[in-house]
């Protein structure tokens, strides 16, 4: 997936995506965590009814680049007010490509139509390319006390 993405597209998975969905997102576990690292261990054990359940619980929003999946986030309620990203992941074959904008701005057009005030999410402290494009889509540092030991920082944004 070298060179400029000829056809990029980003689409919201359904139940019906399931399988889609745990391939892609064991992928992203294996690449960020690794194999023997327990996220990973549980999730490849889920069944078809728990991948299931968690794309009707959470809206997950896949990138396709030239017919193949190559990056993920997912979208919870956080409480009736908020919505909270997760799990941003971009294959390291298609990094560099806007393809992490394109998955953060989707998954906040989504958090708009549900009529929240806020998004949030955490991301690691040393992560500044992930921390420079939610910067640029309006995400702020916000204080959400000592999140996970300053590994992370806690950023919001104000839509409602």
């Amino acid at each position: 997936m070298t060179g400029t993405p000829v056809t990029v597209d980003v689409m919201r998975l359904t139940p019906a995506d399931w399988r889609l969905f745990s391939a892609i997102r064991l992928r992203a576990l294996a690449d960020s965590l690794g194999i023997d690292d327990p996220h990973y261990r549980q999730e490849a054990r889920f069944t078809a009814g728990q991948w299931r359940r968690r794309l009707c619980e959470h809206a997950q929003f896949a990138a396709v680049v030239d017919g193949r999946v190559a990056g993920l986030i997912g979208a919870q309620y956080q409480n009736p007010d908020a919505i909270y990203l997760y799990s941003l992941w971009v294959d390291p074959s298609a990094r560099n490509c806007g393809l992490g904008h394109r998955l953060i701005s989707a998954a906040v057009a989504w958090a708009r139509d549900c009529r929240v005030h806020t998004i949030r999410l955490r991301v690691a402290a040393d992560n500044t390319v992930a921390r420079g494009i939610y910067e640029d889509l309006g995400f702020g540092v916000c204080d959400a006390g000592n999140v996970a030991e300053a590994r992370e920082l806690a950023m919001a944004l104000s839509v409602g």
